[in-house]
């Protein structure tokens, strides 16, 4: 679906050329709707995993082989709720011209 100006001109990710990507243009709200929703997202998920790394850490009662899988899977899912809000704004904004240093940094957080 292509985003049309008043005069029905369609617009492309590189105005230069026809043959790039379509700009995809939705409404403001929907866009606020789902950075809310990622942002909140991510923000539970670093959140109980630090919850979990902290008392695990802490308690010496814990520090059993299961307890340090456990404590294991909570710092990867940790990092991946640090990653997630980048990841989520390099697919939710279509245009190609969002920055070449967030792509990059989102691709190299992502791979990591």
């Amino acid at each position: 679906m292509a985003y049309e100006i008043e005069d029905h001109e369609t617009q492309y990710c590189f105005p230069a050329i026809n043959s790039s990507c379509i700009k995809e243009k939705k409404p403001r709200h929907e866009y606020n709707i789902i950075y809310v929703l990622v942002t909140l997202l991510s923000a539970w998920t670093v959140f109980l995993n630090l919850l979990v790394i902290i008392s695990i850490s802490h308690f010496k009662k814990l520090h059993t082989p299961t307890n340090l899988i456990i404590l294991s899977l909570a710092v990867a899912d940790l990092l991946m709720g640090l990653v997630m809000p980048i990841e989520a704004t390099r697919l939710i904004e279509t245009s190609a011209r969002s920055g070449t240093l967030s792509l990059s940094l989102a691709t190299w957080l992502g791979s990591t």
